[in-house]
């Protein structure tokens, strides 16, 4: 017989149980590779095309560098900026 204990969405289950993520010191000249399972993917405020969107580090906020590395339908990684390149992705509208 199930409890109310045990009826909690599976989602909220990982979610509790998921350790905090925190922004890399140190950001500048740093970018989040962002590259979506699915074309059109969105997540903190951004949308992600089919193939690999750089967002810069400086551009993120903590609860954003969270969402997005932590997102199980987003591969994310940090690769360096060539020295003037800015964002390659516009934030979606909302």
């Amino acid at each position: 017989m199930a409890t109310k204990q045990n009826q909690q969405p599976r989602r909220a289950q990982q979610r509790a149980a998921a350790p905090t993520v925190s922004k890399p010191e140190g950001t500048a000249g740093k970018g989040l590779a962002v590259t979506p399972k699915v074309a059109g993917f969105r997540r903190a405020g951004y949308a992600f095309p089919d193939g690999k969107t750089v967002v810069p580090l400086d551009d993120l906020n903590e609860q954003q560098y969270e969402q997005l590395t932590t997102e199980p339908m987003l591969v994310t990684y940090l690769v360096d900026l060539p020295a003037g390149e800015g964002q390659e992705t516009e934030p979606a509208a909302t």
